[in-house]
């Protein structure tokens, strides 16, 4: 399930162009307020698959009209923001602190919350276009100058869609218990969008002290619909809990 928040920006707000890490201090904040203790646990732990942790959760871009000022971006009039679980513990605790206090507080900026929606769940067929809504990112341990590194996939890659798919796995099997009667996925990228943007399909973002790089570019998923359902929900790649692999579908 997923939720639109729209809000009211006034004559504009002014925030750094790295704000995902700010955008995941308003949800963990309101998930305090809601319950504390359910957002200590998804804070340090998450849902632990072998050592890797999950939160199950992730969140758009800000959508507004805006102008890049330097290292700031400026949002003007309405602003749109999508946060996703299948967490229903999640959606019942962001959304009650979120309708209680009917504001966002973003690097020290007021958002006015004007209205907070729930997002029909689409049918999900074999084959689905997307589009990303955040960036998508997916990571490998590589060798480099001697030294064991975090590469982060570009969408010319070929591992790009097979870890994505044993992601999707991985949390389908926290969710559900099992895994999928239909483990089959593929991911490929928009060539003619790649073309035409000359090849820069990727975002550098500086989350706290790290930088992710993600990729911004429709593609098309082929295969398990559970596993769709599972990336629409949760976010495709990793790092979905800092505001990574948010999509939306392209219908024809």
């Amino acid at each position: 399930m997923r939720i639109r928040v729209v809000c009211d920006a006034g004559k504009g707000i002014k925030i750094p162009l790295n704000y995902n890490h700010y955008l995941a201090s308003v949800i963990y904040s309101f998930l305090e307020t809601s319950d504390p203790e359910y957002a200590y646990f998804l804070h340090t732990d998450g849902y632990l698959y072998g050592d890797k942790h999950f939160k199950l959760f992730t969140f758009s871009q800000l959508m507004a009209r805006h102008n890049i000022e330097g290292e700031y971006i400026r949002f003007h009039s309405i602003v749109n923001w999508f946060v996703s679980s299948p967490q229903e513990l999640f959606l019942v605790n962001f959304m009650s602190s979120l309708l209680e206090k009917r504001e966002l507080v973003v690097h020290n900026n007021r958002l006015m919350v004007r209205d907070v929606e729930i997002q029909q769940t689409p049918i999900f067929n074999q084959e689905m276009k997307f589009r990303c809504l955040s960036p998508i990112t997916i990571s490998t341990k590589k060798e480099r100058n001697h030294k064991i590194v975090t590469h982060y996939c570009l969408p010319t890659e070929p591992e790009f869609s097979e870890l994505v798919r044993q992601n999707l796995i991985k949390k389908y099997e926290i969710i559900y218990d099992q895994r999928p009667a239909n483990d089959s996925f593929t991911m490929i990228f928009d060539e003619e969008y790649i073309k035409k943007h000359g090849g820069r399909v990727t975002k550098l973002i500086r989350y706290r002290d790290i930088d992710i790089r993600g990729v911004l570019c429709p593609f098309l998923a082929i295969g398990s619909k559970e596993l769709m359902c599972v990336g629409y929900e949760c976010g495709f790649g990793d790092k979905n809990s800092a505001g990574f692999g948010m999509v939306d579908i392209v219908y024809r």
